[in-house]
This record gives C-alpha cells, structure tokens and sequence, in this order.
C-alpha cells in the first residue's frame, strides 16, 4: 500500500509533484508498450480489434480486447508504481485504496485490505456498495489526507485528445456521476484528480 513507516509528510512541494507525474507517465507509457508486445505482438490494436472477444472470464461472459488490455496494462503499472513511488515518498501514499462515506457521522473511512478482505469472506460483500477506489492517493501518512489523486486510464486506442473522466456505472451509488468529481468531494485532495494516460501524460 504504501503506508508503511513512521514518515508523516504534510506537504508536496511542486518539485515532488513533477518527480512523480514524470514517474507514472513513465509507468503508463511502459505498460502499454510491454502489454501489446507480449500480447499482440507489439502491433497496436485497431478499433476493430478492440471490440472483438479476447476470452472468456470466469462466468463464461466476453472479455474484449479493450478490457484485457485495459487490465492487464493496470497490473503492469501499478507494480511499476510500487516501485518508484516506494523510492520517492515512503510512507506517503497507497495504491488503490478503498474509501466509503459513513452515513451516521456523514464523513467518508478509509477502509484497509484486511477489512476489505473479511467483509468479503463473512459475506458482507453489500457493505462495499458505494465504496470508492482511485488507483492512487499521494497522501501524508494518512490515506484520509489526500494530497494529490492519481489514476491510470488505458484507452484502447491511442487517444488523438484527451478523453473525459469516466462516469460511475448504472447500479453505482455515484451512477453517472464522473469519477474526478466523487474523488474530489470524498477526499478533498490538495491536488487533482489527475488522469495519467500513455503518450498524452498527466491530465486534469
């Protein structure tokens, strides 16, 4: 997560901030490149080829090759983010935490793997309708400090502008609300939301 150790940093001056932007533009730009190689080759998909079936998941559903790809290049660049995020701010942010608004005191909790993973296993899996999960929290020690909020977005087709956030899905407690906007009244964080996408970068 990112959370380890006894560092409490309360501010991220500009020169931090650009150390890591350029940190995970690069993690973003790698991902993509190593996922189409070993999967397609390294030949970029088409749109065609996007919408086609790529598997299918465990409930026998089809899996376009714009999901595979979208997930697999999250995998890669969330490892790479371990890495070079543990080097530049120790202690100082979490990579996909989880967060729900608490209706009695009417302010949102940070909710760790281990509860995560008990709900789960008791069954109690309704109890994360509504949770939130940006792909990164820079933070200052504390996940619910939110200093800047990061997440990755791998279109499937190289982008010629810059897409718009993503809406929350029918269903969702926040449905056809944009991701950017839920984080941003969730955490409150001194910096963003930030989209970081292969070769268009850090964009707000």
């Amino acid at each position: 997560m990112g959370t380890a150790g006894s560092v409490v940093l309360r501010v991220l001056t500009e020169v931090e901030r650009d150390r890591i932007r350029e940190a995970l533009e690069e993690c973003a730009d790698a991902a993509r490149s190593e996922v189409i190689l070993q999967l397609l080759d390294g030949k970029p998909p088409t749109e065609e080829k996007c919408r086609d079936e790529a598997e299918k998941d465990a409930q026998n559903q089809s899996v376009s090759w714009a999901r595979k790809l979208g997930t697999e290049m999250h995998k890669v660049a969330r490892e790479c983010a371990q890495r070079r995020l543990g080097a530049l701010r120790p202690g100082g942010f979490s990579l996909e935490p989880r967060y729900r608004f608490n209706p009695e005191t009417r302010h949102w909790e940070f909710l760790s793997e281990e509860t995560v993973r008990s709900l789960l296993s008791q069954g109690r899996s309704h109890e994360l309708k509504g949770t939130i999960v940006p792909d990164i929290v820079i933070h200052t020690g504390d996940p619910l400090q939110a200093l800047a909020i990061y997440d990755f977005k791998f279109p499937c087709v190289n982008p010629t502008q810059l897409p718009p956030w993503p809406l929350y899905p029918k269903g969702h407690a926040h449905a056809g609300q944009a991701q950017d906007i839920v984080y941003k009244k969730a955490l409150k964080p001194q910096h963003g939301p930030t989209q970081i996408i292969p070769r268009l970068g850090a964009t707000q």
